[in-house]
């Protein structure tokens, strides 16, 4: 019975550290700025819509830079099919981000809208750079 509670133990603390790793991950892909201009907006709805917005400005060029290096880097059969993904991508994004929000509610859904474009756009970037060839 000890050994099954230490057990459980261990893999309750392993749940929670894998969590606080996958936010922290998450945290790190936006710039200081952002976390800067949430700061600033104390929770104001306006605010917190232009820091989105300039993050996802942010990001969006960071995705398109490193989608520009990957076909470069990439022979031509690859990048047809990176392309097609990329223009797939970008639709599931949308359609996506628009499930979330509810079209009955308020100003926050803006922000929820808002805030799955720029996760989605960020996490894009990162899995576009974690496909570069590596050099031979």
């Amino acid at each position: 019975m000890i050994r099954s509670a230490l057990r459980l133990s261990a893999l309750l603390l392993l749940g929670l550290l894998s969590f606080r790793a996958f936010a922290c991950a998450e945290e790190a892909m936006y710039s200081h700025h952002y976390d800067q201009c949430m700061d600033q907006a104390g929770g104001v709805t306006a605010g917190m819509l232009d820091c989105l917005s300039a993050e996802h400005a942010r990001q969006d060029k960071q995705l398109n830079d490193t989608y520009r290096k990957l076909m470069a880097a990439l022979p031509a059969k690859r990048q047809q099919r990176l392309q097609v993904a990329q223009r797939l991508w970008l639709k599931y994004r949308a359609a996506n981000c628009s499930a979330y929000v509810d079209p009955d509610g308020g100003s926050a859904e803006s922000l929820v809208a808002a805030d799955c474009e720029l996760a989605s756009t960020a996490a894009r970037a990162a899995e576009l750079s974690r496909l570069q060839p590596s050099p031979r």
